[in-house]
């Protein structure tokens, strides 16, 4: 029997799998290979959406369908079908109003399934689609549709980004989730919407509940999945918070090769 025969490896993209380059490491990708050869399951978990994530699915070849929108979407690559979605209630919009008036420096990208809305575009803003070479139309919140709304992210630099996550707390909202997802991103979600929630979604789609199950994450918004997985990885850059949830961290980090050394890691294991 193969020696990964009944394993899952489910990995972040940003800070974890993809370096800051954004170019895939040559090293991970023979892991991967050497992973699925031996039996293995490969698949990804990002807070991308797809039109940001699909670049990198020829590569990657999941074997399994992919968690986008932080876990709002379940897609099945191999048929283009929709699993799994979850969007937004119309309090994501009342909570963008108030965060644009309090915070007028802060860029806001609106995520809907037929595209990319850019509301209000900053420096940051323009840092975060030159990282992920989104194609976007720029709009006036009075323009978007009011349902089917994926997500909201808000870019604010100068180490801020926290406060907007203090600010939603302070206003006890909680019609939607928050999560802080990068250096210089908050993200509004569907209520209860996480990596994890949607792994265990995906768990039970696929019929995983024999399989072990191993998860890599490096940010705040990896948390959920890294508990709900069996085997918990985080690469050396990840946050202390992350690393405190890990079974194992990496010597490596993303830049060069957190993923390999994880396969390696679960090699061992066996």
């Amino acid at each position: 029997m193969p020696k990964f025969s009944n394993t899952v490896l489910v990995t972040d993209l940003d800070g974890t799998l993809l370096p800051h380059n954004k170019i895939l490491n040559e090293k991970d990708l023979n892991a991967i290979e050497y992973f699925r050869q031996n039996g293995g399951i490969f698949t990804i978990a990002t807070g991308r959406i797809i039109q940001a994530a699909e670049q990198f699915f020829a590569d990657l070849k999941p074997d399994a369908p992919v968690i986008l929108n932080n876990g709002g979407l379940i897609y099945d690559i191999d048929r283009q079908k929709t699993l799994f979605e979850h969007c937004a209630d119309d309090a994501a919009r009342d909570y963008t109003i108030e965060l644009m008036e309090r915070f007028p420096e802060m860029g806001v990208e609106i995520n809907l399934p037929d595209g990319i809305y850019v509301v209000r575009m900053t420096e940051w803003e323009q840092l975060h689609l030159s990282i992920t070479h989104l194609t976007y139309t720029e709009k006036s919140l009075e323009e978007i549709p009011r349902n089917s709304w994926c997500k909201v992210l808000y870019s604010m630099g100068g180490g801020r980004v926290k406060e907007l996550y203090d600010y939603a707390a302070k206003m006890g909202w909680d019609k939607t989730s928050f999560v802080i997802s990068g250096d210089f991103l908050f993200e509004c979600l569907p209520k209860g919407c996480t990596k994890g929630s949607a792994l265990k979604e995906l768990w039970a789609i696929e019929k995983w509940n024999t399989f072990t199950v191993a998860a890599a994450g490096d940010y705040n918004n990896d948390l959920e999945m890294l508990e709900f997985a069996d085997i918990a990885i985080a690469p050396q850059n990840a946050q202390d918070i992350v690393k405190g949830y890990a079974d194992y961290v990496t010597k490596a980090t993303c830049q060069d090769g957190a993923i390999a050394e994880a396969i390696d890691y679960l090699d061992k294991l066996k």
